[in-house]
């Protein structure tokens, strides 16, 4: 499989950074699919109810079965082992027998208090077990979420991933090339759509477009992130209205931060594997991981066929089984649901940014020393840590421009630190 996995990784060398004006265009807000850092949007899926705070245990913030009086961003409760929220996957343990130093986290939960950063969820799972698991005040302030009414967050409580939903698309290719139905990342895209020919703008160029330059952000199709979201996701087919757009820079070259690129991806795999990637997804990923089919929601296109890059929404626990799957390298129960070499070169460096890290196959490696991680607008971060065993969640309503680099320093200051 080595071959066919890698693809060009012999030859791969640092992304050339993309231009100015591309650079001024992610900046700016978006139509409320698409970030300006790191992490698309989406509309679809549910945010849950209003939960009735409990907890198992005493916290810096928020004492055992009840909400903060203050209702504010920054205030967290703990619901680590509640009794009514039962898990048939996590079995819990201190942080004492986890050798994870309390005052760690006691400090990470001051600085949120401090500075009333609107957290959701902060979940901390070590060796394969749930040692932390604290909710906070959600405002319904956030312009992509449908669900406006202020209330305790609680573990029933669904969030949308935004652009970790990329990082699903990315292990579905995995395990696509796994199964045969893919040759490799060095597939070409274009061939894929017959039914697309001609397209506008052809060229040779486009045509040498490989599905690894998709996952790499180097597609060199035309796109500004915050910009071009309506007149892509908003048609019946998108990977067709994003594959007629011209080419900007050559393939391969130069890093482009696209979730319509994300949509090609999605319309290849229902291509190849006959299936929506929802379905997909149920059948080789999330049914393996105890994800029940309904508990699933995944914003789509009015052709069927999911958005690649935002639109999912799943349960913060659901969240951390996603991540404890990539710290076990595609292993889960004694079954391989994603190839273990899909797992470590998804996540290994294969461009810089000119964010707040480097990145891989539709995942962000961080400046944070041993993680890889995903990334969702607002903060619906997933970290993960192989030699620390160590797999740390957070959702949550952040200023946009500013959530990773949040989440990052509150993770490399005070958190690793702790983890002895």
């Amino acid at each position: 499989m080595m071959t066919t996995m890698t693809g060009r990784l012999g030859t791969l060398g640092v992304c050339v950074l993309f231009s100015a004006l591309s650079w001024i265009g992610c900046s700016q807000g978006s139509d409320g699919r698409g970030p300006t850092k790191p992490g698309g949007a989406g509309t679809a899926g549910t945010a849950g109810t209003a939960g009735t705070a409990g907890a198992a245990g005493t916290s810096a913030a928020g004492s055992a079965g009840d909400a903060p009086a203050s209702h504010q961003p920054g205030e967290l409760v703990d619901f680590l082992g509640n009794a009514d929220y039962p898990d048939d996957f996590w079995e819990t343990a201190t942080l004492e027998e986890s050798d994870i130093d309390p005052a760690a986290l006691a400090a990470a939960l001051k600085r949120i208090k401090t500075q009333k950063l609107e957290i959701h969820s902060f979940l901390v799972a070590r060796r394969g077990r749930l040692v932390f698991e604290q909710y906070g005040w959600k405002t319904g302030q956030n312009v992509d979420d449908t669900n406006k009414t202020e209330h305790q967050v609680d573990p029933a409580e669904h969030h949308l991933l935004h652009s970790t939903t990329k990082s699903i698309t990315s292990s579905l290719v995995g395990i696509a090339i796994d199964e045969g139905l893919i040759s490799g990342v060095d597939d070409l895209v274009v061939p894929h759509f017959p039914e697309y020919q001609p397209l506008p703008e052809p060229s040779a160029e486009k045509d040498a477009m490989t599905l690894e330059d998709l996952l790499t952000m180097r597609s060199g199709l035309e796109w500004q992130e915050g910009v071009n979201e309506s007149e892509v996701f908003d048609a019946p087919d998108p990977a067709r209205v994003m594959l007629s757009r011209p080419l900007v820079s050559t393939p391969g070259t130069v890093w482009n931060y696209s979730s319509a690129g994300s949509d090609v991806i999605a319309a290849l795999l229902r291509k190849v594997t006959k299936q929506t990637p929802t379905q997909y997804a149920y059948d080789k990923l999330f049914e393996p991981l105890g994800i029940p089919g309904s508990d699933v929601f995944w914003a789509a296109a009015s052709n069927g066929t999911n958005h690649g890059g935002w639109g999912l929404s799943l349960k913060p626990r659901q969240m951390a089984r996603f991540g404890e799957l990539y710290r076990n390298r595609g292993m889960w129960n004694g079954k391989q649901v994603v190839p273990a070499e899909w797992t470590d070169v998804a996540t290994s460096v294969h461009c810089d940014t000119p964010w707040n890290g480097q990145y891989g196959y539709h995942f962000w490696i961080p400046r944070i020393p041993g993680f890889f991680a995903t990334r969702g607008a607002y903060g619906q971060n997933i970290y993960i840590n192989r030699e620390l065993e160590l797999v740390v969640v957070f959702t949550a309503d952040l200023p946009i421009n500013n959530a990773d680099v949040t989440l990052d320093d509150l993770m490399r200051e005070l958190i690793l630190p702790g983890v002895k």
